[in-house]
């Protein structure tokens, strides 16, 4: 996941407590953005919603090092329905431009105290008992270790581009990305796929290999609006300096223990209801493996939705991922 984060990121291109943010919100609704002391630092979360009373829900972005904190109007659909929380994770984004690289401890254990913390912190403010836990990529990722962690806080975990392990994932890959190089003539990448084929799944070389068929058209419209962010290689853009920086120290410091997780043995069981949102074309992390992992995994109560889309289907296809949530997640709030 690192690499692809990281050729992504080369191909596309203050401080203090939490304060009102712009936008005019009903008398009951919430919108702060902010620093508080988690785990030791100061690390920024965002909670906006229209109704302080909707059930909370809690984003846990990918990446690693994806921090969501300069597209929070991809959520203004979701604050209808919920309290949605945004945390730049430790390492990334805002929290990163915070700390920088003296960020200590960025490993995948503090991440899920850090998430544990965040939710007491989230729950304390707004006098809610539990939250809903959603997790994309990584996140999902990072999701299913929290979700076993603290199962007492949460109604349910959600995942989408749901990470299962990375054996299962390059097998999917590959066969993808030769499948499309066959049917475009591309000798070039057929070599390159061939050229890798003996080293090890986690070896940076061979994940590098299939990247450029792995984004398709449903994965445009969330990649385009990143790079514009970002800027192109010749003219980018200052201000997000920081996220780049942040993406990539994420990335470095967990990304390596992140290869090395696999669902199957390490979250084989959930003490909460699971509910898998995945994109039908998402072969990043692939639909066929998140499809194995939901069908064996032990849950109080599971659902599986495929929806349209690729990796970024939450953010691509809205509508389709809110009906879910408003279906089958929401009712368990109460």
């Amino acid at each position: 996941m690192t690499e692809f984060s990281r050729r992504r990121l080369m191909a596309l291109a203050a401080g203090g407590s939490l304060t009102l943010g712009a936008r005019a919100f009903a008398a009951t609704g919430i919108d702060e953005t902010g620093y508080v002391q988690i785990g030791g630092i100061d690390q920024w979360i965002a909670i906006q919603g229209r109704d302080r009373a909707n059930p909370v829900l809690l984003y846990l972005h990918g990446g690693p090092g994806e921090a969501q904190s300069p597209f929070l109007e991809d959520f203004l659909p979701w604050q209808r329905d919920f309290t949605v929380v945004n945390w730049d994770q430790r390492g990334a984004g805002k929290t990163y431009e915070k700390n920088g690289t003296a960020t200590p401890d960025v490993t995948l254990a503090r991440l899920s105290q850090d998430t544990v913390e965040i939710a007491h912190h989230v729950l304390a403010k707004l006098g809610q008992k539990k939250l809903i836990l959603v997790g994309q990529s990584f996140g999902a990722m990072l999701g299913l270790m929290v979700a076993q962690r603290a199962p007492d806080l949460f109604y349910a975990f959600v995942g989408t581009g749901q990470f299962v392990n990375n054996a299962l994932t390059m097998e999917d890959r590959e066969r993808w990305a030769r499948a499309q190089a066959t049917a475009a003539h591309d000798a070039a990448g057929l070599k390159a796929l061939d050229a890798v084929r003996g080293l090890s799944v986690n070896d940076w070389k061979r994940i590098g290999a299939s990247r450029k068929w792995l984004f398709g058209p449903p994965d445009q419209p969330y990649l385009k609006q990143q790079a514009a962010f970002m800027g192109d290689a010749a003219h980018p853009r200052a201000e997000a300096a920081g996220w780049v920086k942040g993406y990539m120290f994420e990335s470095d410091k967990v990304g390596r223990e992140s290869l090395a997780f696999d669902a199957m043995r390490d979250a084989a069981s959930l003490p909460v209801p699971y509910i898998l949102i995945q994109g039908r074309e998402d072969h990043v992390t692939p639909f066929a493996p998140a499809k194995a992992y939901f069908d064996r995994v032990q849950s109080k109560g599971k659902v599986f939705v495929p929806i349209d889309g690729g990796h970024f289907a939450c953010f691509t296809d809205t509508d389709q991922f809110l009906g879910a949530l408003r279906r089958y997640v929401r009712p368990l709030a109460g």
